[in-house]
């Protein structure tokens, strides 16, 4: 991919993957002995895809940046350079020869580059670990790469796709009961039940029965009667 073959891809449909979304297909096999970096082989981790090519100024200032993230980061961010050149000839060496390690592909046909729209040089795609791209870096500055330093940190600090999803199932707050949680005892004998409130002091006493009423003067003297 030449300059001009770069700008005219300008007019297919803008000029970066959309952010918030999946990343477009990948499926490269490496210059470098790295094997083959896709989409699913970059799942899981963070990644940076840079797109590039050997006539390009600010890449040779941007890879000496990579190659710093690649080793502060090994094991948890995964990198790899995409030269989009029209051959493959001199790829390889070129990136060496700015100190990369880390896997370099050559985009046979500009076929990558054209399903992530990439219209300038470089253009770099930072995805999360559940592959959906997060920021994008056209073309390369003096802090560019302190401002991705900053970004890869950010991303560190969010919880893996998995654990995330066992915070989201543990949360119990509005949810029935676990299946495992003890069930409340049936067993409705005196020994279990609750003894009665005593009565706090200076609380009314409860009151006496009333007496029966005593008999009036003629019934005494009917009862009277019936005794004999």
């Amino acid at each position: 991919m030449t300059p001009e073959t770069a700008a005219s891809l300008a007019g297919e449909g803008g000029g970066i993957a959309e952010i918030g979304k999946p990343a477009p297909d990948l499926s490269i096999q490496s210059l470098n002995g790295k094997g083959t970096i896709s989409n699913e082989s970059l799942r899981g981790k963070i990644a940076i895809v840079d797109f590039w090519a050997t006539w390009c100024g600010p890449c040779k200032e941007s890879f000496p940046k990579l190659e710093e993230l690649a080793k502060q980061h090994a094991g948890n961010v995964q990198i790899v350079g995409i030269s989009v050149d029209d051959s493959k000839d001199g790829v390889l060496d070129w990136a060496r020869a700015q100190g990369a390690t880390f896997p370099i592909g050559w985009d046979d046909g500009h076929v990558i580059a054209k399903k992530w729209k990439v219209a300038k040089m470089p253009t770099t795609y930072i995805l999360d670990a559940t592959g959906t791209v997060r920021f994008v870096h056209e073309k390369y500055q003096g802090d560019e790469g302190d401002l991705i330093a900053r970004e890869l940190a950010f991303l560190s600090s969010e919880p893996p796709p998995a654990e995330a999803s066992a915070v989201a199932s543990n949360d119990t707050s509005g949810s029935p009961a676990s299946a495992d949680a003890p069930e409340p005892s049936s067993d409705s004998s005196s020994e279990s039940a609750a003894p009665p409130a005593k009565p706090k002091k200076g609380a009314a006493k409860p009151a006496k029965p009333a007496k029966a009423a005593k008999p009036s003067g003629a019934k005494k003297v009917a009862q009277k009667k019936k005794k004999r």
